[in-house]
């Protein structure tokens, strides 16, 4: 494992030490904060792949992440907290009992998932060792996450910023496998926008959502 390989895992590892992050916030400015330093990292990991490929689409990409991910979608974000709910937070919830309940299911999907389908693969040319698909392990994890924060969380902000966390995976994971044609992604980051839109209109007529309320529509 060479120097850039070695960069790589460091910041894949950030990038799902922030996931895990963010799964243990209860106050909602510090998920948004988390997912903004999320997306940073992602895209200095595009950036050091656009150096190592020599390739300026990877660089366009790391720039489209931090404009539209790291600063648009929680800009969004950030507007739709009311003024007088500065340290809005969620109630009722059990954070220890959800991040132990969450760290078994990461691990257990992400060992099934790697292990069937993805432990074979030949990765980019920039990673050494013949392209060891170990560094899959990060975008899976980061997927993974996103969906259990959806799932555990009642906000319309906890569930965009997971929707948001799963976007980043797919990117990351892309970013792994193959070159990333840009007009894909741009496709990509518009519907990360419109939900974030559509979101944000929800968010003013109610907070939380109920199970029931969610199976209903």
């Amino acid at each position: 494992m060479n120097n850039i390989d070695t960069v790589v895992y460091l910041i894949s590892s950030l990038i799902a030490i922030s996931a895990f992050y963010i799964q243990g916030q209860e106050f909602i400015a510090s998920m948004i904060r988390g997912q903004s330093v999320q997306s940073v990292l992602i895209a200095v990991v595009a950036f050091i792949i656009g150096w190592q490929e020599r390739s300026y689409d990877f660089f366009i990409l790391g720039i489209l992440i931090i404009i539209l991910r790291a600063f648009l979608v929680n800009y969004f974000l950030q507007k739709r907290i009311p003024k007088q709910k500065v340290y809005l937070y969620e109630r009722k919830v059990s954070l220890s009992y959800l991040f132990l309940l969450d760290l078994i299911f990461i691990v257990i999907s992400v060992f099934i998932i790697y292990s069937i389908a993805f432990s074979g693969i030949v990765l980019h040319s920039f990673l050494g060792n013949g392209g060891n698909s170990s560094v899959l392990v990060f975008p899976l994890t980061l997927f993974f996450q996103g969906l259990f924060l959806i799932a555990s969380r009642r906000t319309t902000f906890t569930h965009v910023i997971g929707y948001v966390e799963e976007e980043n995976s797919l990117v990351l994971f892309a970013m792994f496998l193959l070159p990333i044609p840009i007009i894909i992604e741009a496709s990509v980051f518009l519907d990360v926008l419109a939900l974030v839109v559509i979101s944000s209109i929800v968010v003013l007529e109610k907070f939380t959502h109920e199970p029931m309320e969610e199976l209903i529509g």
